[in-house]
């Protein structure tokens, strides 16, 4: 199985191109590394179900902050059929 990491590839080859393809690439082993680390995993063979959440995943969304200038500024669009 495996994971999809499409938006930071993109992002990365958009922004700078070869070379952030290259930098994402270690960011992401410099993560899976230190996670592995942090939950006693030495090889990802001994990663096993235990170690990833797959249940109640909306309980560990942290929600997004509320900008109160961007709703107190600015008026929502309205669609074309209610102007």
């Amino acid at each position: 199985s495996g994971v999809g990491v499409g938006r930071p590839v993109l992002y990365s080859l958009a922004s700078y191109g070869e070379k952030g393809i290259v930098r994402m690439v270690h960011m992401l082993q410099d993560e899976l590394q230190m996670v592995m680390r942090l939950s006693g995993c030495p090889t990802v063979q001994s990663i096993t179900e235990a170690h990833v959440i797959t249940r109640n995943l909306a309980d560990h969304i942290v929600p997004l902050p509320a900008d109160h200038l961007t709703e107190g500024t600015y008026m929502p669009l309205m669609a074309a059929a209610r102007l």
